[in-house]
């Protein structure tokens, strides 16, 4: 099972991306294998409807109607699961914050983390694999390089 960034969902459908491409190429391969099980972490949804429907970034957002709609789709595809914290995963998050000396902007990468490893999840898609790689616990492919 691999993991997903929220960056990648926000890429991929933010068609005037400079990543927009890579993304629809590595979703395009990932739709067509279908021994690929992928997570969603659920805040992923959030942050992809936080960003997607913002007019200060986009000269065209996404309605909220319209974000919610793609969230649903993913949320219903068979080869979805989507991850919600524990316990163990709070625990694993404030314990990864203090032995890295984390700081606030780096709560919600750290939750995802923690929560993709408490599901045995070892490899995550992302544009930004320097979110994940002081946790030492991923295969990072990152999507930006293909």
């Amino acid at each position: 099972m691999i993991g997903i960034d929220s960056c990648f969902l926000i890429d991929l459908y933010w068609q005037t991306s400079p990543r927009n491409k890579n993304a629809r190429a590595l979703y395009s391969k990932i739709a067509n294998d279908e021994s690929i099980q992928i997570a969603i972490y659920h805040n992923c949804f959030n942050e992809f409807l936080h960003v997607i429907t913002d007019s200060r970034k986009f000269e065209n957002p996404f309605s909220i109607k319209e974000a919610i709609n793609v969230i649903d789709f993913w949320c219903d595809l068979d080869r979805v699961t989507v991850l919600y914290p524990t316990d163990t995963v709070l625990k694993r998050t404030l314990a990864w914050m203090n032995m890295y000396n984390l700081g606030r902007n780096r709560i919600n990468d750290t939750q995802m983390a923690s929560c993709y490893l408490s599901n045995n999840i070892t490899s995550i898609i992302t544009a930004n694999p320097k979110d994940f790689e002081i946790f030492q616990s991923f295969e990072l492919l990152d999507y930006t390089i293909i």
